[in-house]
């Protein structure tokens, strides 16, 4: 069966879906890339922000169009990351739709794709419940570059952010055993991965038995593999010395994603974060006094329901004084479910656009700064891709990279000048110039695999 597989959304997201790729594969499906060959229209939903939520639809009657003008049967089914309490009415909304497969559901498509070889009519919505939401992890068919791999290792989250409906969609956190995930990331790296991503909704609530996060940390450094990185540090369980932990290891990249939403302590009282304006300071000053080239990025909410002037003000004090390398920033999405839905404080559109913008000028200064300051520096690099032929490429420029404090497909590059570069290499590059993004470098070390 011809199958054409859409993921919406994040990293973890991603990861299902290559879980899912190696499923049908299993299950005797061919994955092609244009929808319109295919016999099978698969989409991984999205919906962590209502605007996420409005991107997966509109893929869902784009390829709901293609089904319809399709001279022979197609089916469409939706799975991933489903907001449960719209269930009701997507037979009505999106009635292109076959099946529906919430979180969790992926290890279903071989039984699927059975039950439509076989002709039955089970269309509707597919019950996941008590399933294995690591099913085909380990045999999974990667998307990303074949140096770079994604590593899942929990699902969903039992934090209780006002705000954040993932965990009425992905359910209450559920870990990986340490084996497990030892098992992948050493076939990972048999198969020329350089590169490892750990990611969780909260991966510092990891937890196999009496064993933590930073117990799967020493695990996987001793599997060999040169580079890794944790995704996401809740900032209530960041401690100095969790750090020190992790970056004790030479391999793991100083580099540390802290999602910590906002710097008010009423405004985190009501987001229902379990940390403080204090607590902040004390961990994020300590890193920084003890690994000054720990590079930190973050995400932050403005126009939460209740924001006053005074809580925006010490945000942005708190954005100056940190100094992240970089920051999300989002304006406060109300999510259908969420505690903080409820709340009739609203912060009127146009504030809240106006403290976007202003809190993007702030940070977008600040990264600048940060960059021009390698200017002289060596970094090594990670070559992720040959760029001299694509449109638009910087002039003299043959390949672009990161060095450990960009991560792949979210922060910036490194481009690179240098000869007999390949994908996959690790490379000690001088870096010449930056802008408000990208570092530019020239290669002065090749280190082959």
């Amino acid at each position: 069966m011809k199958t054409y597989i859409v993921s919406m959304g994040c990293p973890k997201n991603t990861v299902d879906t290559e879980a899912a790729i190696g499923l049908l594969q299993s299950a005797g499906c061919t994955i092609v890339g244009d929808p319109e060959e295919a016999e099978l229209l698969i989409v991984n939903a999205c919906s962590f922000l209502d605007s996420a939520w409005r991107e997966t639809v509109e893929e869902v009657e784009h390829l709901t169009h293609v089904k319809q003008a399709a001279p022979t049967a197609k089916k469409l089914v939706l799975m991933g990351c489903l907001p449960l309490h719209k269930k009701e009415g997507w037979r009505d909304s999106l009635p292109g739709v076959d099946r529906f497969v919430p979180s969790g559901g992926h290890s279903l498509l071989p039984s699927i794709v059975d039950s439509l070889r076989k002709g039955r009519d089970d269309s509707g919505w597919v019950e996941s419940k008590g399933l294995d939401r690591f099913a085909g992890f380990e045999s999974r068919v990667r998307t990303t570059p074949n140096h770079i791999a994604y590593v899942k290792i929990a699902e969903g989250c039992s934090r209780t952010c006002t705000f954040c409906a993932i965990p009425r969609i992905r359910g209450e956190m559920v870990s990986r055993t340490i084996e497990a995930i030892v098992r992948e990331v050493k076939t990972l790296r048999g198969e020329g991965v350089r590169e490892v991503s750990l990611l969780a909704q909260d991966i510092t609530s990891y937890r196999d038995g009496h064993r933590r996060l930073p117990d799967l940390v020493d695990a996987i450094v001793g599997t060999g593999v040169e580079w890794v990185r944790l995704f996401y540090v809740h900032p209530g369980s960041l401690t100095v010395d969790l750090a020190r932990r992790f970056f004790e290891h030479p391999s793991v990249c100083r580099y540390l994603e802290v999602p910590v939403q906002h710097a008010s302590d009423r405004m985190l009282r009501l987001m229902g974060r379990q940390h403080t304006r204090a607590h902040l300071d004390r961990v994020l000053g300590g890193i920084r006094e003890e690994f000054p080239d720990a590079v930190v990025r973050s995400e932050v909410i403005v126009g939460f329901p209740g924001e006053s002037d005074e809580d925006f003000s010490e945000l942005k004090s708190f954005i100056e004084s940190v100094r992240f390398a970089s920051l999300g920033v989002f304006v406060y999405s109300a999510e259908e479910g969420t505690a903080a839905a409820t709340r009739e404080e609203k912060v009127v559109a146009a504030v809240c656009s106006e403290r976007a913008a202003e809190i993007a000028d702030i940070q977008n200064s600040i990264t600048f700064g940060l960059l021009s300051s390698e200017r002289g520096r060596r970094q090594r690099v990670l070559v992720d891709r040959r760029i001299e032929k694509e449109p638009g490429a910087r002039a003299g420029f043959s390949h672009a990279g990161r060095y450990y404090g960009q991560a792949y497909e979210i922060d910036g590059e490194v481009y690179l000048k240098g000869r007999g570069l390949a994908e996959g290499d690790f490379v000690m590059a001088r870096i010449t110039d930056a802008d408000a993004f990208d570092l530019e470098a020239e290669v002065d070390e090749p280190q082959s695999p």
